[in-house]
C-alpha cells in the first residue's frame, strides 16, 4: 500500500479513507488501513479512532436513520471497528504505560438503548487512563446499576444514550442511586450523540465528555478532585 497523501490543509487523507471505508462495508479494507496509518506512517492510534473509524461510524449512524443503510451495514462495520480496535489498542495502553490504577468506572447503555460502539470505546479509553472498568453492557436498568455501584464500590458511573427516546433513563438512573442512598458515593458520567452538558448537569449529573478520550479526560479529573477532597 503507497503512502496516503494530504488533502488541504495538511489533513491526513488516510483518516476520510478509513471513514469511507467503513460507510462502504469493506471491512477489511479498513482493518488494513488503519494497520498501515499505525505502523507504516506512524498516525497516532487516537487519532486513526477519533479521525477515522469513529468518524466513519457517525457518518454510517446517520445514514442508518435515514434510511440509507441498514442493520446489515451496521453490523459489518461493528466487526471491522473491534477488528481495529485490537490492532490499536496495544499502542494506546503503551503510548500509557506509566498510567497508575486511577479508579474504578462502571459503564453501561441505558435502559431501552442496545447502542454499544461507543461506549466501548470510552471504557478503552479508559482503561488506557489507568481505570479498571466493569461494562454492565446495553439495556442496563436503573436498579442494575445502583446494585452494581453499591456492590462493586465504584469511583464512577458512566451511562451511554444514543436515541433521544431513551435519555430520560439516565435521569431515572440518578434518582435510584438517591433513592438507594448511594448517590453522593459515586461520580456520574453521561454521554451520546444526544447528549450534551447541560442535559447531565440538569439531571444531576456530574460530568461530560464530547468524545471517548475527552471522557477519559474529564474522568480522571474528577477523580482526582475527589481524592484531593477526601
Amino acid at each position: 500500500m503507497k503512502a496516503i497523501e494530504m488533502k488541504r490543509g495538511g489533513t491526513p487523507l488516510i483518516y476520510e479513507e478509513i471513514a469511507k471505508a467503513m460507510v462502504d462495508g469493506d471491512g477489511n479494507k479498513v482493518v488494513n488501513l488503519v494497520d498501515f496509518a499505525l505502523n507504516q506512517e506512524n498516525r497516532p492510534p487516537s487519532e486513526i479512532i477519533k479521525r477515522g473509524l469513529a468518524s466513519g461510524m457517525d457518518i454510517l449512524g446517520r445514514l442508518y436513520e435515514s434510511g440509507e443503510k441498514y442493520l446489515v451495514d451496521l453490523i459489518v462495520a461493528s466487526d471491522a471497528f473491534k477488528r481495529s480496535i485490537e490492532i490499536l489498542k496495544p499502542r494506546l495502553i503503551e503510548s500509557e504505560s506509566d498510567a497508575k490504577l486511577s479508579g474504578l468506572v462502571i459503564l453501561g447503555t441505558v435502559e431501552g438503548d442496545i447502542h454499544e460502539i461507543g461506549k466501548k470505546l470510552v471504557g478503552i479509553a479508559l482503561e488506557v487512563a489507568g481505570f479498571r472498568v466493569i461494562d454492565l453492557g446495553p439495556d442496563v436498568s436503573p436498579d442494575r446499576f445502583s446494585d452494581e455501584a453499591r456492590n462493586l464500590k465504584a469511583d464512577i458511573l458512566g451511562m451511554s444514550s444514543l436515541i433521544t427516546t431513551t435519555m430520560i433513563n439516565a435521569k431515572r438512573t440518578i434518582d435510584k442511586l438517591v433513592e438507594d442512598g448511594i448517590r453522593g458515593n459515586i461520580k456520574i458520567m453521561v454521554g451520546g450523540a444526544p447528549v450534551d452538558e447541560l442535559f447531565v448537569r440538569k439531571i444531576g449529573g456530574d460530568a461530560y465528555g464530547k468524545d471517548a478520550f475527552e471522557a477519559a479526560a474529564v474522568a480522571k479529573k474528577i477523580v482526582d478532585l475527589s481524592k484531593d477532597k477526601s
